[in-house]
């Protein structure tokens, strides 16, 4: 157990399997968990809670859990549908509140609620973990030297294994709920993305609610960006930067942290008539896998109090979600034929 500057008493909202991972972190930094709210004392997650967090005191309103005095910090854990029904609450708290994305579904839906009287944002916070991992700092570091010539990013969704998880609802909200992490993290890498050219492709004639794209996109400095976007692919998934040293960093899985400077060329052998060309790698970074990673550190900042670019605040979540809509405006055109062959194959 790690000693904190001060014990804080934590109140969590909701406790379904996000919730276990922020407890365990929570009470691995010394700090303790006073309240949680579920909607049934007797639910198998409840109790699943309880045995992690077994001081938590049962709530079932919100309302009564932001009040209590023993609440110091509050962590949200809920549906992807549900917050935003409870963000004007928790915006308008004095008390630190970290957030599970996503916070809202929409720019608009935020923006309405960042122009709330009476919200207090110094101390709100949005769970981007990505950010918090070694490998993802590794290559911060190395962008701030400056020299960086190209930069792809390439996302893959599982919309058919989300819409059977969470229902038909999800899928056009994916970017939303589920990529938007990959799209923090490059944006906190390479600051405000441009997009210049955007093709938009809907893989389903039945369904315009999800897209694959393939967009070039542009930093502040003029680095060119490429971001794909695709579904079901065996692409990896990943961000890769090349640097002006001639050494590629490639963050894929995020967790894992590979560099490449030039390759080594294996001649045929044993009969296969294939010269290979293998890339050479000078540096590997893994993420520490006890917890679920980021988890631990992004906790730390938060209870601490540390003010940081790494905690992700709700101005910069909303220049996420308006980032995430530009890349989904389907081509006026392109939608009316679309609309056209939907129609003509029903």
């Amino acid at each position: 157990m790690l000693s904190p500057s001060t014990k804080i008493g934590v109140g969590v909202i909701g406790v379904g399997s996000i919730a276990l991972d922020h407890a365990l972190a929570i009470l691995k930094l010394g700090h303790s968990i006073v309240a949680a709210c579920a909607t049934n004392e007797d639910s198998p997650r409840w109790k699943q809670f309880k045995k992690i967090a077994p001081k938590a005191r049962f709530f079932s309103d919100i309302d009564a859990l932001l009040e209590n005095a023993d609440v110091e910090a509050i962590v949200v854990c809920l549906p992807w549908f549900v917050t935003e029904g409870v963000l004007a609450k928790l915006l308008v708290s004095s008390k630190r509140v970290l957030i599970e994305k996503p916070v809202a579904l929409s720019a608009n839906a935020l923006e309405d609620f960042l122009a709330l009287s009476g919200i207090d944002l110094s101390n709100k916070i949005v769970g981007f973990n990505r950010r918090f991992y070694s490998s993802v700092q590794t290559l911060k570091e190395r962008i701030n030297k400056g020299g960086i010539k190209t930069v792809e990013i390439s996302i893959s969704e599982s919309v058919a294994r989300l819409g059977e998880k969470f229902g038909p609802s999800i899928i056009p909200n994916i970017l939303v709920y589920n990529s938007c992490h990959i799209l923090d993290t490059s944006i906190y890498l390479l600051g405000e993305l441009k997009l210049i050219k955007n093709y938009n492709l809907s893989k389903s004639k039945k369904s315009l609610s999800f897209q694959s794209s393939f967009s070039f996109l542009e930093t502040d400095s003029g680095v060119p960006v490429s971001l794909i976007i695709t579904e079901e692919n065996p692409l990896p998934v990943g961000i890769r930067i090349l640097f002006d040293d001639e050494t590629t960093w490639h963050l894929s899985p995020m967790e894992q942290l590979n560099v490449f400077k030039g390759y080594d060329v294996v001649d045929p052998v044993d009969g296969v008539n294939i010269r290979k060309y293998v890339p050479r790698k000078i540096l590997t970074v893994v993420e520490d896998n006890e917890f679920k990673p980021g988890f631990l550190e992004q906790m730390n900042f938060f209870l601490e109090g540390h003010q940081s670019n790494l905690n992700a605040n709700l101005p910069e979540h909303l220049r996420l979600l308006k980032f995430i809509e530009s890349l989904s405006v389907i081509d006026s055109k392109l939608k009316k034929n679309l609309i056209s062959s939907i129609k003509s194959s029903n």
